[in-house]
């Protein structure tokens, strides 16, 4: 059964006695004895001074003022305890005190006073008609303290209670109205028994679609249990249940109850449609994490508080959790409250509204899952994990961003259904491929080819080399003349055994992906100006963060000044020290679909306006760069070279994957492939894979950027992932993934002298 742990009224009893030493035991270590003892020669001295530490949150100056008499009763580590338990259970941030007389008796003063105290919890807890009594040694003051000296009332057998009721979670939408996250949704569990499938291998097929899992994962899990044995897989939202419903009955069994267990249930909860889809977006709720639980308690919030940890959810906590209803009150250990101490009112969470499309973003990552599991024996034994985005052309929204191995954000509630959550995650935690990074912001690549539409922008742009002069694309190049210190550097066509592509023009270069040209013209930039690529390439974001650090840190790739010819003329085809993410990538070709305009990536639509509440805040288009510099025909050379990569027979590096596939597209695109070799010829390690597109190629809507780390060649690869992404959402037919994908994993070689 699902743990329920939102009860509507949550009750956190903070106990200031119990396990603590009482007032008649001794200290065995005796702490006092290192504090040593103040004295203050007028009663309002000691109060002032005890006050002012408290304020402080010097707790051994606190204990200064105490007497001897009362330290042996209150050794110094129960003292510490007290003020922590109770400060902890109410908050506390300062004390104010109003004094309204002093009478001394003998050797007994009595002070009383009222207190009040701030809190972040209940702003202003009063506690009036105080009394401090202080007794008189050698040359002054001390307190006699008590705990009533924290709260009045608060004797030996009376605790602090807080009283708590949660606040509704504001909802998450996507840019339609549709759910991303839902608070009180229904969420669906699902648990197994293998000998009531028809097939375990059927069932397992289903499941990697149903809950966007790897296959080899689920072998696990099934090999994992006895035939018996019932055993939970996972949770999905109620479309999908209801999308796959019959598939789920008759492939696995799960209307089969003659065992007398319950396979599917569901219960009410934070539901994540697609659980996985999107967390990398929305981020995941859960228990404040230890090593940040004083920040939270000191913003009001408790120790048991569900709060954001990551994501939308973290970086809109102030306004999803909205503000619970909370009292704090003093009750006898019999349970019979005493006095409520103070109160605030609650109020619901606000929603917020995303600009992603999420019926793109369950393609995305269908994509992305379908991908890896066909070719699980293949280039996917060997992935670093993948990334993909899907940008507005016109705005620089984001319509979709995935991060691949996804998980399930509910992992991480302890209301949901997962039993075996802590080694759930513990897995994903250890994961070489770092499934909690978010590896659209966060992780940066060797761009490869793809880096070649801005080495084109800059050499164009600068008058460096015609966009109509002949250049003769060889299969070697030489740029000694350059101060080059490789002696000779391979096209890709080597190692993949074809023909040089022989006389061609910059947009045709672009289209072939001719290294030759491009080396040719980082060592022509070079050697004008040191300076001339990474100037132009600057102005299309590159080098820097894009401004969607709300879902995570994100990484400003690598663009530093060549240092030498030799790394100019790497860089000039994405090798070398060139870094970049993929939501740079995405952000920067987005300025080349719409012709001169870098917008800045925004991910957050609107902050309330929904549900009934009042509209908090509205995100616009924010426009960075709007590239006054770059000649608007130099975008009509890119634009031409780049859509022809999908449909020229002779020189498109991803025809094979568009028009020369068996389902030709009913749409148009443009692209660019990118293969960016991660070691030497001789090392074996897999390139990063990259595919960039706008679409559709006379109009553009969208641009769409996958990688995929160490995998293979970027046509190979990343390119049948955007074709897919594209024939959904444009509801185009589906192309096959190839067929050698499934087959076992075949290196693919490097060319000499690129790196």
């Amino acid at each position: 059964m699902p743990l329920r742990l939102w009860l509507w009224v949550l009750i956190v009893a903070v106990a200031v006695v119990g396990c603590e030493a009482t007032p008649s035991q001794p200290a065995d270590s005796q702490p006092s004895a290192g504090v040593a003892q103040v004295v203050r020669q007028m009663p309002e001295d000691v109060v002032q001074g005890f006050m002012q530490a408290w304020n402080a949150k010097d707790i051994t100056a606190m204990y200064s003022y105490v007497s001897a008499a009362s330290r042996a009763a209150y050794p110094f580590d129960v003292f510490t305890r007290r003020y922590q338990v109770a400060q902890d259970a109410m908050g506390f941030a300062s004390v104010s005190y109003t004094i309204h007389s002093i009478k001394i008796q003998g050797q007994t003063a009595v002070v009383s006073y009222d207190a009040t105290l701030q809190s972040p919890v209940l702003k202003e807890l009063k506690d009036p008609n105080r009394i401090m009594r202080l007794t008189q040694v050698r040359d002054g003051w001390q307190i006699a303290w008590t705990p009533m000296d924290i709260l009045n009332g608060l004797a030996s057998e009376v605790s602090v209670q807080v009283v708590t009721r949660p606040a509704a979670r504001g909802n998450i939408y996507d840019r339609n109205g549709a759910f991303v996250v839902e608070e009180g949704g229904t969420i669906i569990s699902v648990s197994l028994i293998q000998q009531d499938m028809r097939n375990t291998d059927e069932c397992i097929d289903l499941l990697a679609i149903v809950l966007k899992r790897e296959r080899i994962d689920l072998v696990r899990v099934f090999a994992a249990y006895n035939a018996e044995s019932l055993f939970h897989v996972g949770e999905i939202d109620t479309d999908t249940y209801t999308r796959w419903r019959r598939d789920l009955e008759d492939k696995c069994g799960t209307a089969d109850e003659s065992a007398g267990y319950r396979k599917i249930e569901s219960y009410s909860g934070r539901s994540y449609t697609g659980h996985g889809s999107a967390v990398h977006i929305t981020g995941y709720i859960g228990h404040i994490p230890s090593d940040d639980l004083a920040q939270w308690l000191a913003k009001g919030y408790q120790a048991s508080d569900i709060v954001g940890i990551a994501g939308i959810e973290k970086a809109y906590e102030d306004d999803l959790a909205g503000k619970p209803e909370r009292f704090v009150k003093l009750v006898e250990s019999g349970g019979v409250s005493i006095r409520e101490l103070g109160s605030t009112m609650g109020k619901p969470g606000i929603p917020v509204q995303l600009t992603i499309d999420m019926r793109l973003q369950n393609i995305v990552a269908q994509a992305l899952i379908d991908a890896h599991n066909y070719a699980a024996i293949s280039w996917a034994s060997r992935a670093n994990g993948a990334a993909a985005v899907v940008m507005k052309v016109d705005t620089g929204e984001i319509l979709a961003l995935a991060s691949y191995p996804f998980f399930d954000p509910s992992l991480f509630n302890p209301e949901s259904s997962y039993q075996n959550a802590p080694d759930i995650i513990t897995q994903l935690v250890n994961d070489p491929r770092k499934p909690l990074a978010n590896k659209a912001i966060q992780e940066q690549y060797t761009p490869g080819s793809v880096y070649k539409i801005f080495t084109a922008i800059a050499a164009d742009n600068n008058g460096i080399y015609p966009p109509d002069k002949i250049f003769n694309c060889e299969l070697t190049w030489t740029g000694t003349q350059y101060g080059d210190e490789v002696a000779g550097r391979q096209d890709w066509r080597v190692v993949d055994k074809m023909p040089a592509a022989g006389p061609i023009i910059m947009p045709q270069a672009l289209t072939t992906s001719c290294n030759p040209f491009f080396w040719e013209m980082g060592g022509l930039m070079y050697k004008r100006d040191t300076r001339m690529h990474i100037n132009v390439v600057k102005e299309f974001g590159f080098g820097a963060t894009t401004g969607l650090e709300i879902l995570g840190s994100e990484a400003k790739g690598n663009l530093a000044e060549p240092k030498s010819a030799t790394e100019a003329i790497n860089n000039a085809i994405g090798q070398g020290s060139v870094q970049i993410t993929a939501v740079q990538l995405a952000t920067a070709v987005t300025a080349v679909a719409n012709k001169g305009t870098l917008y800045r990536p925004y991910i957050v639509k609107q902050v309330g306006g929904m549900d009934g509440t009042t509209l908090k805040k509205a995100y616009e288009p924010v426009v960075v760069n709007p590239l006054k510099d770059i000649k608007p025909e130099v975008f009509d050379v890119i634009h031409q070279g780049m859509c022809n990569v999908p449909i020229d027979k002779e020189l498109g590096t991803s025809w094979v994957v568009f028009d020369g596939n068996t389902v030709r597209p009913s749409y148009t695109s443009c692209g660019k492939t990118g293969t960016a070799e991660t070691g030497d010829a001789k090392s074996g390690r897999p390139p990063n894979a990259w595919y960039v597109a706008f679409a559709p190629a006379d109009k553009p809507e969208i641009v769409v950027v996958v990688v995929v780390p160490t995998s293979r060649e970027g046509s190979e690869v990343a390119a049948p992932i955007v074709r897919r992404i594209l024939d959904d959402y444009f509801n185009a037919k589906e192309a096959p993934f190839f067929k050698w994908w499934t087959e076992e994993y075949n290196p693919v070689a490097a060319p000499e002298g690129v790196g």
